[in-house]
C-alpha cells in the first residue's frame, strides 16, 4: 500500500513538473514555431481560425515535456532506488544517462542534418513540376516534431542493444548472426517511421539504422564485456566471503 501511495505522489509531481515545464515555455512558443516555419524555407499558412492558436499550444506543450524530462528522470529515480543495490543503481544510472545522450544525439543530427536535407527535397520537387507551395502551420511543425522525435527514438537503437547484451539476454554473435535480417528490418522500420512515404525520406532514416545497428555491435561486445566482469567479481566476492567465515568459525576440536 505504501509503494501506491508513492507512486502516485511521484505522479503527481511529474505533471507539475510538466506544468512548470509549460508554463516556462509558453512564453516562447511562437518564436520556436517562427523558427521551425523557417526550416521548411517557405511560408507558412493557417487555414482555420484555431489552427495557429492550437500550434503554439502544442508547440508549447512539447517545450515543457523537453522541459520537464530532468524532472521525470528524477522522480522516477527517486522512487526505484531505495529498492537497489549501489552496483545496480550504478548500472541504472549509466545505461539511462546514455540514452538520453544517444536521444539527444538524434534529435540534433535531425535538426541539423536529416530535416533540413528531406523539407529542401521535398518543397523543390513541388517547385518542379511547376506547383506553389501552401503548407499548413499545423502539418508542417507536427510532421517537423514527428521527424525529431522518430530520429530521437532511432539513436536509442545502440543504448538498447547494449542493454540487452550486458543483461545477458542477447550476445554480439546474435547481431553478427542476424545483420541480413536487420538490415530488412531496418528498411521496414524506416518506411513505418517515416514522416511521408518517398524515397529520400525513407533512406534519410534507413542509412542512420543500418549504421546504428553496427554501432550497437559494438555496444554490444562492451556490454558483454560489463557483464563478465561482474560476474568474475561476484564470484572473487564470494569465495573471499566464503574464505573469511571459514576462518572465523573454524571447527571446534573432537571432544570439546
Amino acid at each position: 500500500m505504501g509503494h501506491l501511495v508513492e507512486l502516485r505522489r511521484r505522479i503527481l509531481r511529474m505533471l507539475v513538473w510538466l506544468g512548470l515545464g509549460f508554463l516556462v515555455s509558453f512564453p516562447f512558443s511562437e518564436k520556436a514555431v517562427s523558427f521551425l516555419g523557417k526550416i521548411a524555407g517557405t511560408p507558412l499558412v493557417f487555414t482555420t481560425p484555431t489552427e495557429a492558436f492550437w500550434v503554439t499550444l502544442k508547440t508549447a506543450f512539447a517545450g515543457g515535456l523537453v522541459l520537464a524530462f530532468p524532472g521525470f528522470l528524477f522522480e522516477i529515480w527517486s522512487f526505484i532506488s531505495p529498492g537497489l543495490y549501489r552496483s545496480e543503481r550504478r548500472t541504472l544510472l549509466l545505461w539511462v544517462g546514455g540514452g538520453t545522450l544517444f536521444f539527444l544525439a538524434g534529435v540534433a543530427f535531425a535538426f541539423y542534418v536529416a530535416l533540413p536535407t528531406a523539407l529542401s527535397f521535398l518543397v523543390h520537387f513541388g517547385l518542379g513540376e511547376g506547383l506553389k507551395p501552401f503548407m499548413s502551420v499545423d502539418r508542417t511543425v507536427s510532421f517537423e516534431t514527428r521527424f525529431l522525435f522518430v530520429f530521437g527514438l532511432i539513436f536509442e537503437l545502440p543504448v538498447v542493444m547494449g542493454f540487452l547484451s550486458e543483461r545477458g539476454l542477447t550476445s554480439p554473435a546474435f547481431f553478427r548472426a542476424h545483420r541480413r535480417g536487420a538490415i530488412v528490418g531496418n528498411a521496414v522500420l524506416a518506411s513505418i517511421l517515416s514522416p511521408t512515404q518517398d524515397f529520400l525520406n525513407m533512406m534519410i532514416m534507413f542509412l542512420p539504422l543500418v549504421l546504428l545497428y553496427e554501432g550497437g555491435i559494438l555496444m554490444a561486445v562492451w556490454g558483454e564485456r560489463r557483464r563478465r566482469h561482474h560476474e568474475e567479481q561476484r564470484l572473487r566476492d564470494k569465495e573471499n566471503t566464503s574464505f573469511h567465515e571459514s576462518r572465523e568459525d573454524p571447527e571446534r576440536p573432537e571432544g570439546a
